[in-house]
């Protein structure tokens, strides 16, 4: 498995019908959210090939500023929390301001707007994301999935156990991430997400069924109160104790790819 948390992303586009490049990179976080950033860039007219610097904010959508003074841009390299409890900064000493808003769309739209008038431009992406945290899983038989896409977006995943069987092939995965990316949200202070995820593919590595067992989970109550140590090193064994407060024993056997889970003792307070 590969993992690709990129911080910077080159699009290619267009501005009211001129084909575009325009690389953005990170630049520093707002607060204690992960999916609100700065960033700084540039983009040029694929015809002419001169870079025009370019900097703004990302929080689902990009706010992008080319400035008349160099200073200016300082505005937005020391600003500390942004687009995040308040709306974002907007400025008015500039050359060009570009914002694009995400859709569900393959293609992302929005305007330029230089000298009071307004260009449509468009990015041919269907994530204006440049921190997205790709894990490409590469399977035997050449196939790949990108667990973002297949999972969720948050990461943190790594292989612990393969098998591989006549009738099936399983692949399973600990996790530990964040409950949220807000940090200040619901659950996002709390401790990470941890657990075991089951993946099981047909013979021809197409996925049939999706597995999931929380070792300790804020977002959905799950608490973990002890990890028992077995006999063997392939066997992990956690106590945990769900919402309804009843106390249950999660086996994780890593030989073969497989997990299960037990009631131990209901309306359990301490353990």
């Amino acid at each position: 498995m590969e993992q690709k948390w990129d911080s910077a992303k080159v699009f290619k586009g267009q501005i009211a019908g001129a084909s575009i490049t325009m690389r953005l990179e990170y630049l520093q976080y707002s607060g204690w959210h992960d999916k609100i950033f700065s960033v700084k860039g540039w983009y040029y007219y694929d015809r002419i090939k001169k870079k025009i610097p370019l900097m703004g904010f990302y929080n689902g959508e990009l706010m992008l500023y080319n400035f008349k003074k160099e200073e200016d841009y300082k505005k937005i390299m020391t600003a500390d929390t942004f687009c995040w409890m308040q709306p974002c900064p907007e400025y008015s000493n500039y050359n060009e301001f570009i914002k694009i808003t995400q859709d569900s769309l393959k293609i992302q739209k929005g305007f330029l707007t230089k000298n009071h008038k307004k260009y449509p431009i468009k990015l041919f992406t269907d994530d204006l994301d440049i921190s997205p945290r790709n894990e490409i899983l590469y399977l035997p038989n050449g196939k790949k999935y990108n667990l973002r896409e297949l999972l969720d977006e948050y990461g943190g995943n790594k292989i612990v156990s393969t098998y591989i069987g006549e009738k099936e092939n399983r692949i399973m995965l600990y996790y530990e991430r964040d409950s949220n990316f807000n940090h200040q949200g619901y659950c996002g202070a709390d401790v990470p997400e941890t657990g075991y995820r089951l993946l099981t593919f047909n013979k021809n590595w197409v996925v049939k069924k999706f597995q999931v067992y929380s070792t300790n989970s804020c977002l959905i109550k799950t608490f973990l109160n002890k990890e028992y140590k077995t006999k063997y090193d392939y066997i992990k064994a956690y106590y945990v104790t769900y919402l309804d407060n009843s106390l249950n024993l999660i086996i994780v056997n890593l030989k073969n790819s497989t997990f299960g889970s037990s009631l131990v003792k209901k309306n359990v307070d301490s353990f």
